[in-house]
């Protein structure tokens, strides 16, 4: 199965009134991507695009690009079901913010006939966390819309990101326990908090609290060993489509590089801080 990442069309609300420092909205949807008429011709772009490099048992798609359920509910509910009733797609994948998510889309939502997961960009339960990567929302609202997808019958997923300035140890720990205490939660996306030239976050961090790779997979193993055991984990560093945006944290090395220094520092420590 292969997550075939694809937009809405619209743009996220805050990134063009106050957008979170860590953001650049380049680094998530593929340049050619936008150029594409409609969702269909996106999934078959991409769908493309996959095919030259492996063999895909089945395709997800994957609104992934700023805030996928802001806009007008029908208009992004044709949206969605256009993306379900291609023939290539198998189930959806919708990501969001914790406080945006309209009940008359959630309705529309359960017309749709393929299996859907919600994905809540909540990052941290950390309040100061929070103000200081300026997300614009509450860890109160992280659980409001945790208790709002109770009664719908969704997959949800939560965003999570690890390697926050003055982030301790107990402050990871609290995230975790909120996880692990939510059991409507089934997927964990995690990213490392990745500074992008040209982002707000790259003029305010300094340098000495900028997680390097090593550091991070100390975190991330501790992070992992202590999720509840039936999570799925579907991230475990943050991606940057468009190489041509360069991070004051660029890790050295491919992902595959980070994942096999990852394994083996994890098989060795066992989750230990």
């Amino acid at each position: 199965m292969f997550k075939v990442g694809l937009s809405t069309g619209v743009e996220c609300p805050k990134y063009c009134s106050n957008p979170c420092y860590f953001c650049t909205k380049e680094t998530y949807i593929d340049a050619e991507l936008a150029k594409q008429t409609n969702v269909t011709a996106q999934i078959n772009y991409m769908i493309g695009k996959i095919k030259n490099k492996v063999k895909a048992g089945g395709y997800i798609a994957y609104f992934q690009d700023g805030t996928s359920f802001s806009g007008d509910p029908l208009h992004l509910y044709n949206v969605f079901n256009e993306a379900a009733k291609h023939p290539d797609i198998l189930e959806l994948i919708i990501s969001t913010r914790p406080d945006c998510l309209p009940i008359d889309l959630l309705n529309l939502l359960c017309n749709i006939s393929k299996p859907i997961t919600i994905e809540l960009g909540v990052q941290t339960v950390n309040e100061k966390s929070l103000k200081y990567l300026n997300r614009g929302h509450t860890h109160k609202e992280n659980q409001a819309a945790i208790d709002l997808l109770l009664k719908y019958s969704f997959k949800i997923g939560v965003h999570i990101i690890l390697g926050i300035p003055d982030e301790s140890i107990v402050d990871v720990q609290k995230t975790l326990a909120w996880i692990n205490n939510n059991n409507i939660i089934k997927d964990v996306k995690i990213h490392h908090l990745a500074i992008f030239c040209g982002s707000k976050l790259a003029t305010m961090v300094q340098k000495e609290d900028i997680i390097d790779l090593d550091s991070y997979i100390k975190i991330l193993s501790y992070f992992i060993t202590h999720l509840r055991k039936d999570l799925t984990i579907s991230r475990l560093f943050t991606s940057n489509l468009n190489r041509q945006q360069i991070m004051l944290n660029q890790f050295p090395g491919f992902k595959r590089t980070w994942i096999n220094k990852f394994m083996n520092y994890h098989k060795s420590h066992k989750g230990k801080t």
